[in-house]
């Protein structure tokens, strides 16, 4: 008896740290969960329905316009995880871009609820990106949230018809 006894105490505790655990989040909505309740909850924060139909929101993030797309499983219905673009008058010179990236690794470096991947780099001074970019280097950085390798946060510069991007990625890596 004394054994099930510390069976159900063991099994009752682990269920209840299970449950405590942290969701993967952004501006304070739990992105893994059912696809339209994290577009609902994106458009009470403002963000607008880019078509009638479908994930493709359009708002105000870190003083820019973007454009944020839920990325969901048709099978299940569940939202998988989010990327963050700014819209195409929001880009930049690929310098504009390099600062931007440093700027935000500085940022999610300095912020508790991340951790950062120690690959991650920052842009060299003077190093022309647009350049590097053209022979094939990436730039990327991850973070991890409230320290679970599983809760990502990835960002990276992009290039698009001659502008550059910072793009920001939120997702769970199983």
């Amino acid at each position: 008896m004394k054994k099930l006894l510390a069976i159900v105490a063991a099994l009752f505790i682990a269920t209840n740290l299970y449950a405590q655990e942290k969701p993967l989040t952004f501006q304070g909505v739990k992105i893994i969960d059912l696809a339209d309740t994290v577009k609902e909850q994106f458009m009470e924060r403002g963000f607008a329905p880019v078509f009638s139909t479908g994930y493709l929101l359009e708002g105000q993030y870190r003083g820019l316009t973007v454009k944020l797309l839920i990325n969901y499983s048709r099978s299940t219905g569940m939202a998988t995880g989010i990327i963050i673009i700014p819209v195409d008058d929001q880009m930049y010179s690929a310098e504009e871009a390099a600062k931007r990236y440093n700027d935000m690794l500085d940022e999610f470096n300095a912020n508790p609820n991340y951790t950062a991947d120690p690959k991650n780099k920052r842009v060299p001074a003077g190093e022309d990106v647009a350049q590097a970019m053209l022979n094939d280097k990436t730039y990327y950085a991850y973070f991890y949230q409230d320290g679970d390798r599983r809760k990502c946060l990835s960002m990276s510069i992009h290039e698009y018809d001659g502008k550059y991007y910072v793009g920001e990625s939120y997702y769970l890596d199983k």
